[in-house]
């Protein structure tokens, strides 16, 4: 039993199998500026404890900026009954960011990531004897989009390598 135990572990671990969550980002990306472009994204506190957790230092003055540059919630009906009401709904979350080195005296910028989006979505049932109890399944179905975009942006950072220079503006 011990052996089948031990021979299970070793070849998950070949097959280059991770807990989910778990990205190793690459040792250029320990210190970042983490910031945002609209008002408030709702993501923005999932992903700063996120780079936390992953050992990543947040500071204002970092070199590295990971960019927030848009948010979006989306949903639409997917089935009507016969009477034309809405039985289920499409949730969709875009958001939009970008990874750049930021120009410092004498060094030009450079793009690490380029703007990119990532988009989550799932269905939502509807029932009309339990409106209450849609909504905050609603509410859970947003932030697990949220949960599953911040594990998007890490698993993108992870490759992220200089793209491109950023004109310097005058």
């Amino acid at each position: 039993m011990r052996y089948l135990l031990l021979f299970t572990l070793l070849s998950l671990t070949a097959c280059g199998f991770h807990l989910r969550g778990s990205v190793q980002l690459p040792p250029a990306l320990a210190e970042m500026a983490l910031r945002d472009a609209s008002p408030a994204t709702d993501i923005l506190p999932e992903l700063r404890r996120a780079l936390k957790n992953e050992n990543i230092r947040l500071s204002e003055t970092a070199p590295l900026v990971l960019q927030l540059k848009a948010e979006q919630y989306g949903k639409r009906v997917l089935s009507v009954d016969s009477s034309g009401r809405a039985q289920e709904y499409g949730l969709s979350y875009t958001v939009r960011f970008l990874l750049k080195k930021e120009a410092i005296q004498g060094e030009d910028g450079a793009v690490w990531l380029t703007e990119q989006a990532v988009t989550e979505s799932r269905d939502l049932r509807f029932d009309a004897n339990a409106v209450l109890g849609t909504a905050s399944e609603e509410g859970l179905l947003k932030a697990e989009m949220r949960r599953d975009a911040v594990l998007q942006i890490l698993r993108r950072l992870q490759k992220a390598k200089i793209h491109q220079p950023v004109p310097q503006s005058e």
